[in-house]
């Protein structure tokens, strides 16, 4: 019995199944943008979000800081809800796993962004390997939408968006380390899931929605496994080091081609995967270089 407390307690499968529930989440997010909007599901999903959130909170009361830094979180949440918006528009007209693949490059992202607004050092490995997970994502771009052709082919706005969704992704992930030491992971997890809630609150006054009938199950479960996804995450990177964490991300590929197959009838093309082996194996080279000794390059004075 204590082995298997342990196994539900262990940080790393609360990694598998954060991962897991990301992947079903972008799905469900997929099969209702036929039906609706992406700007409208993304909206009942952080609505229905906040709900459970607040729920969440109700059961476990942890403490919440005071108003100083409810500032702070909106603007996290602004970056946040930018994120999501970006990457599920994303999914909507690119396969599941293509846009998993450039998903990753946000990985890529978060050393320079840290030398820019927090002054962090950066070291010329970490530029190196960010240069190479590009590569990948263009590599991919370019093959599936003839890039540097006359004649472009496919959603080129789909391919780009979760680049651009992981660009935000990084600038909230930045953000937080102003305040990782001074709040608990159960608070920020609940600033995730509430506060990006208020600016889509205007979309249900300003957009014509369909009815709920058939679609609110859909944005439900969507909403659950956000949140399950936020607060299996907080769980995972509260009991384990992130570097010992950081290649469950990579899971993502894995279970977005197969969730990809088995309901929308996608299957990544060898490019997607050449592109995709590409950008992870930047992404390993960027953590083992981000905690190697070599010498960093500082911004200059």
């Amino acid at each position: 019995m204590s082995q298997y407390h342990s196994f539900i307690r262990s940080p790393y499968l609360h990694a598998a199944a954060a991962i897991f529930f990301a992947s079903c989440m972008n799905a469900m997010i997929k099969g209702l943008s036929i039906h609706e909007s992406v700007i409208v599901v993304t909206a009942w999903r952080y609505s229905l979000g906040a709900c459970l959130a607040i729920l969440l909170w109700s059961l476990f009361r942890p403490k919440l800081p005071g108003w100083q830094a409810v500032p702070f979180h909106l603007l996290r949440g602004f970056f946040q809800i930018m994120s999501a918006g970006l990457f599920f528009w994303g999914v909507s007209v690119i396969p599941l796993a293509t846009a998993a693949a450039l998903g990753l490059t946000g990985t890529l992202m978060v050393g320079p962004l840290a030398w820019l607004l927090l002054k962090e050092p950066l070291k010329r490995d970490v530029i190196i390997g960010t240069l190479l997970g590009f590569s990948g994502a263009l590599y991919i771009i370019h093959f599936e939408a003839n890039l540097f052709s006359a004649n472009l082919e496919g959603p080129l706005f789909g391919y780009l968006a979760p680049i651009f969704a992981s660009l935000f992704h990084s600038v909230s992930v930045v953000l937080l380390r102003f305040r990782s030491q001074s709040e608990d992971p159960i608070v920020v997890a609940f600033f995730a899931n509430t506060l990006p809630a208020l600016y889509v609150l205007p979309i249900f006054f300003l957009m014509d929605i369909q009815p709920l009938e058939g679609l609110f199950t859909g944005y439900a479960i969507a909403a659950l496994l956000g949140v399950s996804f936020w607060s299996l995450t907080t769980l995972a990177y509260s009991g384990a080091p992130a570097a010992k964490l950081a290649p469950f991300t990579y899971t993502q590929l894995i279970w977005s081609a197969l969730i990809g197959l088995t309901l929308f009838g996608e299957w990544p093309g060898i490019n997607t995967w050449i592109g995709a082996s590409i950008i992870v194996a930047a992404c390993l080279y960027v953590m083992r270089a981000s905690s190697s000794n070599t010498s960093p390059l500082r911004e200059k004075k």
